[in-house]
């Protein structure tokens, strides 16, 4: 019974976390949009809660869908997600809703120069 329930436990945690492998985190998710490049910029955002490859991904997805997000990578390891976009269609109050929408805290960002 009791390897019954280790079984069932490490399959929960791994369909919560949406497994995956460890490449996820590597690869940009990019969108083409038409866009002035003066109005693109890039900035570093804090995610606490990020434990695998599934968060990554389950962050990238929610916020490439925002209007005007050219490009998204999310590191569970490094506990940040990078984002460019064009700053007259979305900003990080946007991507911040986003992010805690899917149960990560978003803490602060920074521009990249």
């Amino acid at each position: 019974m009791k390897k019954l329930i280790y079984i069932f436990a490490i399959a929960l945690a791994f369909n919560a976390c949406g497994f995956q492998d460890n490449k996820a985190g590597s690869e940009a998710n990019t969108k083409v949009e038409t866009t002035d490049p003066a109005n693109l910029e890039t900035i570093e955002i804090t995610v606490h809660g990020m434990t695998c490859g599934g968060c990554e991904k389950a962050i990238q997805t929610a916020v490439e869908k925002l209007p005007g997000v050219q490009e998204v990578k999310a590191s569970h390891i490094d506990s940040v997600a990078v984002v460019t976009f064009d700053k007259t269609q979305s900003g990080f109050e946007e991507m911040k809703s986003a992010i805690d929408e899917k149960g990560y805290k978003t803490i602060d960002f920074k521009i990249v120069e």
